[in-house]
Formats: C-alpha cells, structure tokens, sequence
C-alpha cells in the first residue's frame, strides 16, 4: 500500500523533515510538497488513503482551531532545537514599537495578524479583550512587521524566528503566544498502525 507523506516545501525546513523521514518507513511512499499551512488540508483530502504529514505545530494548531472535528492528530513531536532562533524555535509573538510598552498604549488598538494565524490570534487578543482593550483586526500574507513600521497597525501577530525582522523594522517582542516544534501528523489509525 503506498503511503503519501505530505511535507512543506520550505526548504529551511530540511533538517526537520529529514528527521522526521527517518522516523517513518519511506518504502512505498510518495513525497507530496505543499506550504506548510495546507499540509493539514492536504491530509484530510486524501482520507481513506494511508497519509501522513510533516509541518508546525503552530500550523497544525491554526488548523485545529478552525476544524474542530477534524480526526487528525500527532504522531510524533520532534523538538525544535536552533541556536539561529531567538528562543530555539519558532515562536509567534505579539510584537509592537521598540519604543513603547503595551500598558502605555491606548485601549482601541488596530492589529495586523498574519493571515495563517488568524484563530490563534483571535483566541489570544480574546484574552487581552477581558482586559478592556479593543481590537481592529487586519490580515496580510506577507510583510505582517511592515504595517507596525509604516503606521497603518498598531501591533501586529506573527511568527519570530532570528528575530532580524524586529530590528529592520524597530520592533519588539510585547509577549510570547506560543512555541512551535515541528509534528508528524495523521488520522488515527495512522498513529495505531506506526506505534
């Protein structure tokens, strides 16, 4: 039976998804490349097949929030460790002005949220709600730290890595919301049948 292991196409992703190749048995398998963030999608369309797929957590976790009944679930975590990243791994972060704190800033904040992050954030900013602050929302795909600089969001929600990004843009880290390893994803009987 061929078993498809979906993986992200990311190719700083490469020591990670060797990883997590060696764990399963590649024989009979067929490599699907797509971004990271369908690679959940990816699994659920070829329900009924033997899948397996490769991404973030982070990425896994978006998916969940908005497909709640879905049957996925992780087979294995493999710890994200990288000297290169600010915190070791990646890590999606409230990040506002170098030059102010959040308690300083006005209760009605515009907050630009990377699109793929759009149910994590909205759990996250939830919380800032019960505080008393108020949020408008905006998305982008790309350039989420360039809003912040050029005025147009207060704030913005995405992920960090090296943290360059900050710096280019006169960024800070207000609060972390959560850390990603990388995963090995599937249905259950995928886990049943690996284990």
């Amino acid at each position: 039976m061929i078993v498809f292991i979906v993986v992200p196409k990311n190719s700083g992703l490469k020591k990670y998804k060797d990883l997590a190749l060696s764990y399963l048995n590649n024989e009979n398998s067929r490599i699907l490349e797509v971004r990271g963030e369908d690679v959940p999608y990816w699994i659920e369309l070829l329900r009924g097949k033997n899948a397996i797929g490769l991404t973030g957590e982070d990425l896994y976790r978006e998916y969940i929030l908005e497909n709640w009944e879905t049957k996925l679930q992780i087979i294995k975590r493999i710890t994200w460790e990288d000297n290169y990243a600010l915190f070791g791994k990646p890590m999606l972060c409230l990040i506002g002005p170098k030059n102010k704190k959040l308690e300083s800033m006005p209760k009605y904040l515009t907050v630009c949220i990377s699109s793929k992050y759009k149910n994590i954030a909205k759990r996250y900013l939830n919380l800032l709600e019960s505080k008393g602050y108020t949020f408008k929302k905006i998305y982008v795909k790309g350039c989420v730290e360039l809003t912040c600089s050029e005025g147009i969001a207060d704030l913005v929600v995405d992920i960090v890595y090296s943290g360059s990004s900050l710096k280019k843009y006169g960024l800070k880290i207000f609060d972390k919301i959560m850390g990603s390893d990388f995963l090995i994803i599937g249905g259950k009987n995928e886990k049943n049948k690996r284990e």
